[in-house]
C-alpha cells in the first residue's frame, strides 16, 4: 500500500471510534473481532496471517478491509493491534513488532492464558509494556478459520482485561471500551487470578473430554460405546472436537494452574470412587445436590446475561358457580409459615428428617435451593414429601454466590437469624418486590445478635452480614408480626446461653411446638418465653394443614346448604381456634378438637351448613384475627343483620389494605358495606356476583371466591395467578369435594 493511499485513509479514521485496528492471526477469534468491528463500522481493519488464504477470504468477505504485515509501514500506523495468535508463537510476533510499535498504540491479546503472555512480553521487551494491556473473550467454538468469523460471538459474553499495575490507565479505559462496543460484559482482574480461574472453568473441562473420549475410543467396547451414546454423552464431550493445537498450547503455557486445579479435582474424584465402592449413597448424593445447586446458579447467570427479563402478562381468573357444595373428607396442604421453618430446622439438626404434607410452593422452594446451596442434601420423595440430611446448627456453608430470597418474604423471616449465626460472611439480595424495602424488624433482631450488617440502603435488602461472637439475647415481641416472632425464635437458637423472649403473647404458638419437636428445650413464665440453646435433634415431621386454607374451607362448608365437610390434619393455635370458635358462636355448625398436650388443638374438625347471625369484634378481637379479617368480613356478608368490626384503622397497613379492596369489592356485588371511625359495618344478605379483582392477592382471591358461592350470578376474580401458584391442588380439591371452580386463561 502506497504512502499515499495511507494518507487518505487517515481521513476516514478521524471518523472511526477506534481507528486503524490490526488483527494478527485471522482465525476464528481473531476474524470474530475483526467482523463485530467492521459491522459496526468502529475501525478499519486490518490483518495479518501466516496463510495468504486466509487474508484473501477475510477481504473477499468483507471480514477486514486491508490485509497487512508487521512491517514498520503498517504497525506504527495502527492505533490498536489484537495478537490472536498461538501461544507459542507470542514471543516471536512481539519481536517484531518492538522495533515499530508507538506508545499510544493499543496492544492487547485474545489469549486464554496471561501468565504466559506477561513473561513473553518481558522477555522481549525486558519489563510489561505500559501499553500492552492483555485481555481474554470468554467466547468461542468448535469451528476455526476467518469462515467461522461471527459478528455476535461476543455479545453478552465476559471479556477479561488483566492490566498491570503500571499500565497506561487512558489505554485500559480504551480497551474496556473497545469490549464493551461490540457487545461483551468487561471486568478487569490481575493475570495469576485469571489464569486459576480458567484452569478450572475452561482448562479442565477440556482435559477431561479429549481425555474421556481417547479413553474409551482405545477401549475393548469403544464401537459400542459410540454406537449407543446419546445426548449426554455428545454434549459432556463436544469439546473436545475443538483445535488439538491450540489447546495443547494452551496446557503448557498455563501448566501450573492446570495441574492445581487437576490435582484438587482428582481428590474429589478419589473420594466419589470411594463413596460408590462403599455404598454410600448419602455421601454421593450430598456431591449431586451441591452440584446441581452450583451448575443452576451458573446457568441463572448465564440467562440473565443473555437473555432479557420478559414479564409474564397473562392472566388466570377463577370463576364460580353459586349453588355449590363441599361434602367428603379432605386432607390440606401443609401451613407455608410451618413448611419454611420445619425444613430448615431439618436442615440444622444433627441426622436425617423426614417431612411429609409440605407445602412445595415457589416461597418454600426458595428457603430449599437457599439451604442446598449451603451444602444441604434435600431428597424430594413425593409432591409433598422430603427428607433432609441435617448439617448441624452451624453446619451450613458458604454459598459461591449471594443467597437470593427472590419474592419469598417467609424466606427473608426464617432464613435471615439462620445465616447470622453461621461462621462465615454471607450477603443476601432479593427480587422486587423485596428489594430496596425497609425491614428495620428483623434487622434489629440481627443486630441483638451481635451480627455486623452492611446495606446499599439502609435496614433493606441486599445486605451483607459479617459473624461477630455469639452473644446472649434478649429480645422484646410487644407488636411483633407472626414472621417476627419466628425470626425472633431462629435466633434463640444461636444465642451464646440461653435466650428469651419478653412480652410474648399468652398462648402456645406453633413455632414452639415444632421447636420442641426437634429437641429444643422451650418454657414459658408468665409473659417471657425462655429457649435453651443446643443441638437440635433430627425427627419426622407431618406438617399440620395451612391455616387459611383450613379456615377458608369451613367457612365455605357453613354457607353451602348440603355441606358435610372433614378436615382431618388440622392443628389450631389459639389464634386459629379463636376463628373457628366464633363461628360456632354465630350459628356455624362446628365439630371442634380438643386441647392438646402441646397446647394446641389437633384432630379433625367436622363442618356442616348453618345460618349464620351478625356478629361484633372488638379492637382487640380484630387484632388477633387480622390475618383472617377476609374471610371474617365474607361470613358478615352473609350473616343476618348487620355485623361491626371495630379497630380496623389500627391494623397493620397490609391487612388494612385487604379489609378496604373487599370492601370495594362488595360494593361490585351490591352488598352494603362501609366504614367510619374504623369501624367496619357490612349488612348481611346475598351478595349479586359478577367480576372481582383481587390484584393477585391469593388471600384476596380465596375471600372472593367465598364470596360468589352462594351469589345470584356467576362470580369470576381476575389475576389468581398467585394464587394457583400457592396453592397448587385448589383446583383438583374443589371438584374432589363438588364445588363448581373453573380455571380459565
Amino acid at each position: 500500500m502506497s504512502e499515499s493511499k495511507l494518507t487518505k485513509d487517515r481521513l476516514k479514521h478521524d471518523q472511526l471510534s477506534f481507528g486503524k485496528v490490526m488483527i494478527v492471526g485471522l482465525g476464528m477469534i481473531g476474524g470474530s473481532f475483526a467482523k463485530a468491528l467492521k459491522e459496526r463500522g468502529l475501525a478499519e481493519l486490518y490483518a495479518v496471517d501466516r496463510r495468504e488464504g486466509e487474508l484473501a477470504l477475510g477481504v473477499s468477505t468483507g471480514v477486514i478491509d486491508y490485509p497487512a504485515e508487521l512491517t514498520e509501514q503498517f504497525i506504527a500506523q495502527m492505533d490498536v493491534i489484537v495478537l490472536a495468535t498461538p501461544v507459542r508463537a507470542m514471543a516471536s510476533v512481539l519481536a517484531d513488532i518492538k522495533p515499530y510499535l508507538a506508545e499510544h498504540t493499543l496492544l492487547t491479546d485474545v489469549g486464554s492464558t496471561k501468565g504466559s503472555v506477561v513473561e513473553a512480553a518481558v522477555s522481549v521487551f525486558g519489563h510489561m509494556p505500559a501499553n500492552f494491556i492483555p485481555g481474554h473473550p470468554i467466547a468461542g467454538a468448535e469451528k476455526s478459520g476467518v469462515l467461522a468469523a461471527n459478528s455476535q460471538l461476543f455479545e453478552k459474553h465476559m471479556a477479561i482485561v488483566t492490566p498491570a499495575a503500571d499500565s497506561d490507565p487512558v489505554l485500559v479505559d480504551r480497551l474496556h471500551r473497545l469490549w464493551r462496543a461490540i457487545g461483551a460484559d468487561v471486568v478487569s482482574m490481575d493475570v495469576e487470578h485469571h489464569d486459576h480461574v480458567l484452569a478450572s472453568s475452561s482448562h479442565l473441562p477440556h482435559l477431561l473430554a479429549y481425555t474421556l473420549v481417547d479413553a474409551l475410543a482405545n477401549s475393548d467396547r469403544s464401537q459400542d460405546v459410540f454406537k449407543f451414546a446419546a445426548g449426554g454423552f455428545r454434549d459432556f464431550t463436544r469439546i473436545a472436537s475443538s483445535d488439538p493445537v491450540m489447546w495443547r498450547d494452551v496446557f503448557l503455557a498455563n501448566k501450573e494452574a492446570t495441574l492445581a486445579t487437576l490435582d484438587q479435582f482428582t481428590a474429589r474424584l478419589a473420594d466419589m470412587r470411594e463413596a460408590i465402592e462403599q455404598g454410600d449413597g448419602a455421601s454421593m448424593f450430598g456431591v449431586f445436590t451441591r452440584a446441581k445447586s452450583a451448575r443452576d446458579h451458573f446457568l441463572r447467570l448465564l440467562e440473565q446475561r443473555t437473555i432479557a427479563p420478559q414479564k409474564d402478562t397473562s392472566s388466570v381468573s377463577l370463576s364460580v358457580l353459586p349453588a355449590s357444595v363441599v361434602k367428603g373428607e379432605v386432607s390440606l396442604p401443609g401451613d407455608k409459615s410451618l413448611s419454611h421453618i420445619a425444613i430448615t430446622m431439618a436442615a440444622l439438626s444433627n441426622g436425617v428428617s423426614q417431612l411429609t404434607n409440605v407445602c412445595l410452593d415457589n416461597g418454600v422452594r426458595v428457603t430449599i435451593q437457599a439451604l442446598r446451596d449451603m451444602g444441604v442434601v434435600i431428597e424430594t420423595l413425593s409432591e409433598s414429601s422430603l427428607r433432609v440430611h441435617g448439617v448441624g446448627l452451624r453446619g451450613l456453608r458458604a454459598p459461591i454466590a449471594p443467597i437470593n430470597l427472590h419474592r419469598s418474604e417467609l424466606s427473608l423471616y426464617v432464613l435471615l437469624p439462620v445465616l447470622a449465626g453461621q461462621p462465615f460472611a454471607v450477603s443476601v439480595t432479593a427480587d422486587d418486590p423485596l428489594l430496596n424495602r425497609v425491614r428495620t424488624d428483623v434487622f434489629d433482631l440481627i443486630r441483638a445478635m451481635g451480627v455486623e450488617l452492611a446495606f446499599e440502603r439502609e435496614d433493606c435488602l441486599p445486605v451483607k452480614m459479617t459473624p461477630a461472637v455469639p452473644k446472649a439475647l434478649s429480645f422484646s415481641l410487644d407488636g411483633a408480626s407472626q414472621k417476627l416472632m419466628v425470626s425472633a425464635f431462629m435466633a434463640c437458637l444461636f444465642a451464646e446461653q440461653d435466650a428469651s423472649l419478653t412480652h410474648a403473647p399468652q398462648d402456645v404458638t406453633q413455632m414452639e411446638v415444632l421447636l420442641q419437636r426437634f429437641g429444643v428445650v422451650v418454657t414459658r413464665s408468665e409473659a417471657t418465653i425462655s429457649v435453651v440453646s443446643g443441638e437440635l435433634i433430627a425427627t419426622d415431621v407431618e406438617i399440620v394443614a395451612d391455616m387459611y386454607s383450613s379456615a377458608w374451607m369451613a367457612l365455605l362448608a357453613s354457607l353451602l346448604p348440603g355441606s358435610e365437610l372433614v378436615m382431618t390434619n388440622l392443628g389450631l393455635d389459639a389464634r386459629a381456634f379463636a376463628y373457628f370458635a366464633l363461628l360456632k358462636q354465630i350459628g356455624a355448625d362446628i365439630d371442634m378438637p380438643a386441647k392438646g398436650s402441646s397446647g394446641l388443638y389437633e384432630g379433625q374438625v367436622v363442618v356442616r351448613f348453618a345460618e349464620l347471625s351478625a356478629f361484633q369484634l372488638s379492637v382487640e378481637q380484630t387484632n388477633q384475627l387480622r390475618t383472617l379479617m377476609p374471610l371474617l368480613c365474607v361470613a358478615a356478608a352473609y350473616a343476618k343483620g348487620q355485623s361491626r368490626m371495630d379497630g380496623i384503622g389500627q391494623l397493620p397497613y397490609y391487612h388494612e389494605d385487604r379489609v378496604l379492596a373487599l370492601i370495594d369489592a362488595f360494593g361490585l356485588v351490591q352488598v352494603n358495606a362501609q366504614i367510619e371511625s374504623g369501624c367496619l359495618s357490612i349488612d348481611g344478605g346475598v351478595p349479586q356476583g359478577g367480576e372481582l379483582d383481587c390484584a393477585g392477592d391469593q388471600y384476596l382471591a380465596l375471600a372472593m371466591l367465598a364470596l360468589g358461592v352462594r351469589s345470584k350470578t356467576i362470580t369470576q376474580i381476575e389475576d389468581c395467578q398467585t394464587l394457583l401458584e400457592e396453592f397448587s391442588e385448589l383446583d383438583a380439591q374443589a371438584k374432589q369435594l363438588g364445588l363448581h371452580c373453573s380455571v380459565a386463561q
